[in-house]
């Protein structure tokens, strides 16, 4: 008897936490907005941030394709003293040897290289690289390559190779500098060396390595800082 009036209180008690846990078990309409309002800020911090980070790794998947690429075309021209293929000069692997495209192949087929007149899309990668031979101090001197790299942010990277110092030329075919109006000195490209330049949300037409030569290009020094293409 007297254990089991001991032991009511301690019942009744019970009984009360019982209830008061029931009363607090739910979560009101305020305090769910609140939570829905916290995960929204945070989904729009979080979003942009993946979207950059995305978006910076597929432009770094395309410039490490073009720097592969051009490693592979200076590998060629230290074989045959030019970029062109098809170029006439006495040092030249001459006509025989097919087109730089198809030297660049045999060379080393694990890039889809393609003419310079062709562009590089969203269906051609991976990876398609656009070749352009270019003459630099002379008709036919085959003494500059331009490539084009599309990368799937929209972006078109082009990054030139330049083994003499270019001049001004009065033809405009021929000139590593010219545009459809006529030769003309490209900025930041003055000197023999590697250049870089990038096209923001370029048309699936105009990411080729032969479109530089028909706009007023500006290249940088590296692809960190490169120029633009207008």
């Amino acid at each position: 008897m007297v254990k089991s009036l001991l032991g009511y209180p301690r019942r009744v008690r019970t009984a009360e936490f019982a209830v008061e846990g029931a009363h607090e078990g739910g979560f009101t309409l305020i305090e769910l907005m609140v939570v829905l309002l916290i995960i929204a800020i945070l989904l729009a911090i979080a979003i942009p941030t993946f979207l950059a980070v995305t978006g910076t790794a597929k432009d770094r998947s395309a410039q490490s394709t073009a720097t592969n690429a051009l490693t592979n075309s200076v590998a060629y021209y230290q074989n045959a003293q030019t970029f062109d293929a098809n170029s006439t000069t006495a040092t030249s692997q001459g006509s025989g040897a097919g087109t730089t495209v198809a030297a660049l192949v045999a060379a080393e087929p694990s890039f889809n290289w393609v003419a310079g007149t062709t562009a590089c899309t969203n269906g051609n990668n991976p990876p398609c690289v656009s070749v352009q031979p270019v003459d630099v101090t002379g008709t036919n001197d085959g003494q500059g390559i331009i490539l084009a790299v599309y990368s799937t942010t929209g972006t078109c990277w082009w990054t030139a190779s330049l083994q003499a110092n270019p001049v001004q030329l009065a033809t405009a075919t021929t000139s590593f500098e010219s545009a459809a109006s006529g030769a003309g000195s490209e900025t930041g490209a003055t000197q023999a060396g590697t250049y870089y330049a990038k096209k923001l949300n370029v048309g699936s037409a105009n990411c080729k390595a032969s479109y530089p030569q028909g706009v007023a290009a500006a290249w940088g020094s590296s692809f960190s800082n490169p120029g633009t293409m207008p």
